[in-house]
């Protein structure tokens, strides 16, 4: 047996009932509404009537009454029948229906109330009444029943009064219910306070226009709830109670819910809008389900962080495991701490992947044709292009720059352009500290000095590479000149140290003998460096170089200029001793050649002597 609903047009049925003659007195005549699956109904029914003298008691005024074949025509049906009612002001009609022939009833739940033709008199004119007073004359219920208006037959307008009554009398407001038939507000408990302005279709392809698709009714299922009209729409969680997700308002389209509390959707198709405080301003398919969080368009975008923002197409801020449902955009994207990545914007462009977030209180934005800045023409190949002054994380602009920015900046697996022109300053503290661009050169400016750390963290003290760094060069002020110091091995094909006589100043004489001495003094061993163990080196320590000569600024260093100014004057002196020493051989030379002669002369004298002594040979 089809599923019927009998609805009494409680005004008509009496107003009718009133007008109708009757063939006699004591004959009661019924007008109703009887509609199928929310239509009007068409064919012949058995009805089934009884009376009660109120809304609930089981003490019936009336014995049942039987109306077999009963002709239903547009919904509309008229019955006639014999009752003692005549001394009672209301009775109560219960109603039950089946199709004609057959066996079982279904009873229509509730009962409805008519009056009898004495009370029928007060009745408004349609062409309208004067002298009425608001107080005593209206239109309406004065129990908890609805009032409905019907159009073609069909309930499109219905009035609930509130269960909640104001000093137990009347109730605190009524929910509206307007357009399709087939919308409803309430659930499992009533709801109070809710409003369906329009809209709705009964589910199934009801609509014939290709265009509308996702056929159903618009519904209401918490407190104080809004749906202005569109298509299967909700407004509250549709879960089983009835004040989780108040003041959820869906202004229109299709297939749209918004489940959390004072969440909103503005229309689109699809859209979830279930974190409290979330809204979705359409699009399709987006997702709030954040608390406070806003997708405020586009596609498949899902702001599910606490107080994020996500726009474009395939932008989602990760939700976290204390976020709404996850509908729309936000459908299996990562889950992230409790409150998601809170506080986090994302903005994609039409590319076919998704943009996800990768923390909280983060600014993301993708743009593959550049992203520009006071100018709509991003320069070829760089992600930002500025005209003009930004700021970033400060809303203190430094005069004169184009950008601000105030904390951390990253350019992972890419480039940062500073365009083709000279200067292009990189202002790392004031304007003392930086870098930039001459024609041909590279210069970096600093206050003071400049360090090169390994490893380690910030520290503030000057030169110090902070915890577990190491310093592998400075380069501070010395005097009149900048000191270089590296700490490992410097190669090249050729060091010059600058000598020139122009920057050379308290020039004194050199001893060299006393050079040599010490240089001859000066210990000297074979050794390696701690932190290089294959090799070895030979040389003297800074130290005993120190104590021997004075020279240089540290007793840590040895200067390349005092080692080869030391080498020099040990030559020298090596030289000068020698030249000396080579000229008292020399004279110890000659007067040894002096003597070897006298004693060469008095050798030839004496030869001759004896020679001239001896006998002659025959």
């Amino acid at each position: 047996m089809s599923h019927r609903h009998v609805r009494p047009h409680l005004l008509m049925a009496a107003l009718l009932a009133a007008l109708a003659p009757a063939a006699h007195a004591g004959e009661v005549v019924y007008r109703g509404q009887l509609d199928d699956r929310g239509a009007p109904a068409n064919g012949r029914f058995d009805l089934r009537i009884a009376a009660f003298g109120d809304e609930k008691s089981p003490q019936t005024l009336l014995a049942p009454i039987e109306f077999p074949g009963v002709e239903v025509k547009d919904g509309r049906f008229e019955l006639r029948f014999d009752a003692p009612l005549a001394g009672d002001r209301e009775a109560w009609l219960e109603v039950a229906v089946r199709d004609a022939g057959a066996s079982a009833w279904a009873g229509i739940p509730g009962r409805s109330k008519a009056l009898a033709a004495p009370l029928i008199g007060a009745c408004w004119s349609s062409t309208g009444d004067s002298g009425t007073d608001s107080l005593l004359n209206f239109l309406g219920t004065t129990d908890a029943q609805p009032l409905v208006l019907r159009t073609h037959g069909a309930p499109h307008l219905k009035i609930l009064p509130s269960d909640v009554l104001v000093g137990g009398t009347f109730p605190i407001n009524a929910s509206i219910v307007a357009g399709s038939s087939s919308n409803f507000v309430g659930g499992a408990t009533q709801v109070r306070g809710a409003t369906i302005s329009g809209g709705g279709a009964p589910e199934g392809d009801s609509d014939p226009d290709p265009e509308v698709v996702g056929e159903g009714p618009n519904r209401v299922s918490d407190h104080y709830g809004t749906v202005g009209g569109g298509i299967n729409n909700l407004a509250g969680n549709g879960g089983g109670g009835s004040g989780d997700a108040v003041f959820a308002t869906v202004g229109g389209g299709s297939g749209n819910i918004a489940g959390g509390r004072y969440s909103v959707v503005g229309g689109g198709i699809g859209n979830y809008a279930t974190g409290v405080g979330g809204m979705v301003a359409g699009g399709a398919s987006n997702g709030a389900s954040g608390d406070n969080s806003i997708a405020v368009g586009g596609s498949l975008n899902c702001a599910g962080g606490t107080h994020s923002w996500a726009a474009g197409s395939r932008a989602k801020a990760r939700p976290g495991s204390l976020s709404g449902f996850a509908g729309g955009g936000c459908v299996s994207v990562p889950v992230s701490g409790t409150l998601g990545d809170e506080g986090t914007f994302v903005w994609a462009d039409r590319q076919a992947a998704d943009f996800i977030s990768t923390g909280a209180n983060q600014f993301l934005v993708r743009a593959q044709g550049g992203v520009a800045i006071n100018t709509n023409t991003p320069a070829a190949g760089t992600a930002l292009t500025v005209a003009g002054g930004m700021a970033i994380n400060t809303n203190t602009p430094t005069a004169g720059t184009a950008l601000t920015v105030a904390g951390h900046v990253s350019v992972p697996n890419s480039a940062l352009y500073f365009g083709s022109a000279t200067r292009q300053m990189l202002n790392l503290f004031g304007t003392s500290f930086g870098s930039g661009v001459q024609l041909n050169t590279h210069y970096f400016r600093s206050g003071t000095g400049f360090a090169w750390f390994q490893g380690g963290s910030h520290n503030d003290g000057e030169n110090n590479p902070g915890a577990g760094g190491s310093v592998l060069m400075t380069l501070t002020p010395n005097g009149i000149s900048p000191a270089l110091t590296y700490s490992g091995r410097a190669r090249a094909q050729n060091f010059e140290n600058v000598s020139d006589r122009a920057v050379k100043t308290d020039f004194l004489d050199v001893d060299v003998g006393a050079v040599l001495g010490q240089v001859i003094r000066l210990p000297l061993s074979s050794w390696r460096y701690i932190d290089a163990p294959g090799e070895r080196h030979l040389g003297p320590v800074a130290q005993d170089f120190r104590a021997l000569f004075g020279l240089g600024a540290s007793e840590r260093t040895i200067s390349t200029v005092d080692s080869a100014g030391v080498a020099l004057a040990a030559i020298q002196g090596l030289n000068a001793k020698l030249e000396s020493e080579n000229a008292a051989l020399r004279e110890d030379n000659q007067v040894m050649r002096a003597d070897n002669a006298a004693i060469r002369s008095e050798l030839a004298a004496l030869r001759t002597l004896v020679e001239s002594r001896l006998p002659k040979e025959h």
